[in-house]
């Protein structure tokens, strides 16, 4: 019977037997399960392929990092390089040309998404990501104040002190070198800066084998050098006019 043989045969003859008596007609390697994967793939909650960027994440407007998300990254990625350029329209007797509007890499290859205004207007987060689970939120500490007297907006300054206290020491213990970055866009900032003309949009992301030694505030120029020879995969998300 089939106990018996598998007594008396090798390891890799066993798998294979197994494998033929489950109703396999090859066996399944790991390449091939690799290879059965999600495409590698990047996406937004608040908009779809092809459609206007919304008035939220504009540069004339609230200013804020949307939400995107990914999946299908493959299984040897190291990190993660976004990179959103704008290709503007011309004005009146103008040439067109691309804006660079966000920068960001060295994501820890356990993110597969930025929450919305995790960048932008003054103030970001992305140096966060990869510590917790709900990466670059803030410590949930409950005002005694705000819940019994209903003070909506009053935040106790010990309650915020200690707030500030939690958050320190979360990032105290964070390695400084595996933090996420963010480069410098074409204006000359770092954080999320929307566009504020029409043109395409595009979202680039780019699955790394390794991260890249690079300090923060690179430009886009430094950061594809520094990527050549270490892409696995990149996806692209593109918006239309706004």
């Amino acid at each position: 019977g089939i106990n018996t043989e598998l007594g008396r045969t090798p390891m890799c003859s066993r798998v294979l037997l197994l494998a033929v008596v489950a109703g396999l007609s090859t066996p399944v390697l790991a390449a091939d399960a690799d290879k059965a994967k999600k495409p590698f793939m990047l996406k937004s909650a608040a908009f779809a392929n092809g459609s206007p960027l919304p008035v939220d994440h504009r540069g004339d407007e609230d200013d804020i990092s949307p939400q995107l998300s990914w999946e299908g990254a493959p299984n040897a990625t190291e990190s993660f390089v976004l990179i959103v350029d704008h290709a503007e329209e011309g004005g009146a007797g103008g040439a067109a040309g691309r804006q660079t509007h966000w920068i960001v890499y060295d994501i820890p290859s356990s993110v597969n998404e930025l929450r919305e205004e995790i960048s932008g207007a003054g103030t970001s987060d992305i140096g966060r990501l990869g510590m917790k689970e709900e990466a670059g939120q803030e410590p949930i500490v409950v005002d005694p104040m705000e819940s019994m007297m209903g003070m909506t907006g009053y935040e106790d300054p010990e309650i915020a002190q200690m707030r500030s206290m939690i958050s320190g020491v979360v990032d105290a213990s964070f390695d400084a070198g595996m933090r996420a970055k963010e480069g410098t866009h074409s204006e000359g900032g770092t954080q999320w800066r929307g566009p504020t003309k029409g043109g395409s949009l595009s979202f680039k992301l780019y699955a790394l084998n390794e991260r890249l030694t690079l300090p923060p505030g690179a430009k886009r120029d430094e950061v594809l050098a520094a990527m050549k020879g270490k892409v696995l995969a990149k996806t692209t998300l593109t918006l239309g006019d706004r």
